[in-house]
């Protein structure tokens, strides 16, 4: 991106065909492309460009996404991310369907902003030329997969999980520790601890992940079982 906005675009597959990928890389720190489980293959062209933005680029699958239920997806992954991001960064979704409109209102009224950007109806796909050129999706469309995301309550909602989630929730953890003056001596008492404040994020393993950040950036270290505070 040129400015210093973080710009998070959600954007499903078939408007992405409709849009030069270069100029969404450049308006966007982000971008999350929804597509169908159906679509077996994406033009080459786009396989490559988008290989480019590498961890900047989600390929979220969705099973029986047809009629036009992605938009309740992008919907739900947005309000997700709303929750756990800081309000700074801006949501973008490019759709010329107005549906989107009254949660985009809300979420401003958050005091995040939120934006739809609207395609010209009579662009041709940017990839036509292309279309004889197809290519398998690349691997890291189902690391991304709605089927792959963790449950995160009783009803079986997805939650996504990035590492940027889990480097907050452990600094969030550091200080509601310093806080409250708490110190679980034992991992497995800390391991429990995590879990009990930060239930979205910490399940299904990522307790784990959370206690290698808190490692790694030295605010613990273990041994033998027994948790070192640094701070």
């Amino acid at each position: 991106m040129n400015t210093q906005t973080r710009r998070y675009l959600f954007i499903d597959y078939e408007n992405l065909l409709q849009v030069k990928f270069k100029k969404l890389e450049k308006v966007a720190s982000k971008i999350f492309i929804f597509v169908e489980s159906s679509q077996e293959t994406v033009p080459l062209a786009l396989v490559r460009q988008a290989q480019r933005s590498g961890k900047n680029l989600r390929w979220i699958v969705v099973n029986n996404a047809g009629g036009g239920k992605l938009n309740y997806h992008i919907a739900f992954i947005m309000g997700k991310l709303h929750q756990k991001l800081e309000a700074d960064v801006e949501f973008a979704v490019v759709s010329n369907d107005p549906e989107f409109d009254p949660l985009i209102s809300f979420i401003n009224t958050t005091g995040r902003s939120c934006i739809r950007v609207k395609r010209k109806q009579d662009e041709s796909s940017v990839y036509e030329e292309s279309n004889l050129n197809y290519s398998k999706p690349p691997e890291f469309v189902d690391e991304f997969s709605m089927n792959n995301f963790h449950d995160d309550d009783d009803n079986g909602m997805p939650v996504m999980v990035e590492e940027e989630l889990i480097t907050r929730t452990a600094e969030e953890t550091v200080k509601r520790l310093i806080r409250s003056g708490n110190r679980p001596a034992e991992i497995s008492t800390l391991k429990n601890y995590i879990v009990l404040h930060s239930q979205e994020v910490s399940l299904h393993g990522n307790v784990e992940r959370i206690i290698q950040k808190l490692r790694d950036s030295k605010d613990i270290d273990v041994q033998k079982g027994e948790v070192i505070y640094n701070f």
